[in-house]
């Protein structure tokens, strides 16, 4: 397998903190984050820093596709299961993923005030 695309991204916890706390807040919440992504952060006594880990884990796989035209954020979503997270994918991301018969990796961290993601495409070279 090859690697396809590589995405990283780093995303300010209190940058998001401020964003949700300001009058825009929900509908930033609403327009970016699935319906079981914003349950899960916001069930947290402290949903900043899973927001934008999540922020984060979206605006790298953007650019390991080299952002494609029409994506859009609800086309991410961040899931945790048993293991690492990963990503249920729908329209213009799950469209491209397919096309190239690529799998998507990802990992999360959150630190010293800043969350970050990395994306790896992996797949076959076509």
């Amino acid at each position: 397998m090859a690697v396809l695309g590589l995405g990283m991204d780093v995303c300010s916890i209190e940058r998001i903190r401020k964003i949700l706390a300001g009058p825009n807040g929900q509908r930033f919440v609403s327009r970016v984050y699935t319906g079981p992504e914003q349950a899960l952060c916001s069930a947290r006594a402290d949903s900043a820093p899973s927001y934008a880990a999540r922020f984060a884990a979206k605006e790298a796989l953007v650019k390991a596709l080299g952002a494609p035209p029409g994506i859009r954020w609800r086309d991410m979503e961040v899931t945790r299961g048993a293991g690492a997270p990963s990503f249920r994918l729908t329209g213009v991301a799950q469209a491209e993923v397919a096309r190239r018969g690529a799998a998507v990796l990802l990992a999360l961290t959150h630190d010293a005030g800043v969350a970050a993601a990395t994306v790896i495409i992996q797949g076959d070279e076509r």
